[in-house]
């Protein structure tokens, strides 16, 4: 090990985590700029947005709702380079990698259909990371492409991570 990393392996220990990433293509939508109400380390504004995910056949595709947070300034970018094409509803369809997916339970107001009476009703989406863009296509034609990784990037980038030091 080189003097360099040792240092910097000593005085910074990696945190031990579990990543779970879930990758496919879909629709982007609502981009937007949130800000978090109250104060605290969360309070700073960021970029978040919505894709449609699409699954299943091609002939008759079924969909999956992620509303996402959108971290690092290269995906940041990229969402925020796509945000007038999506507000213009042209059709962004974008390859992703979304990290850290977890469900979300809020009520939304909905009336009766008998009795019009207002009420709420318990409704589920799926939260989670937007962590990459790999290829954008706007109205069919391709609008950005990631460049290729190396092999050994690509491994890196998908190997499990290995946990040590504990038991269990």
């Amino acid at each position: 090990m080189s003097e360099s990393k040792q240092v910097a392996s000593e005085t910074a220990p990696e945190k031990e985590h579990f990543d779970l990433h879930t990758k496919g293509c879909g629709y982007l939508g609502r981009v937007r700029w949130v800000k978090p109400r109250g104060g605290g380390r969360r309070a700073e504004p960021f970029l978040a947005c919505a894709i449609n995910a699409v699954h299943g056949s091609v002939t008759e595709p079924a969909y999956t709702y992620f509303d996402l947070r959108v971290v690092g300034a290269e995906c940041a970018e990229l969402v925020e380079r796509f945000k007038q094409d999506v507000q213009n509803d042209r059709k962004v369809f974008v390859s992703f990698r979304v990290g850290d997916i977890y469900p979300h339970l809020y009520y939304a107001d909905v009336k009766d259909s008998e009795t019009g009476a207002p009420g709420k009703e318990p409704r589920v989406i799926i939260k989670g990371r937007l962590l990459l863009l790999t290829h954008v296509k706007v109205d069919g034609q391709t609008a950005y492409e990631r460049p290729k990784t190396t092999d050994v990037q690509q491994a890196a980038e998908s190997a499990p991570l290995e946990r040590t030091g504990t038991s269990g």
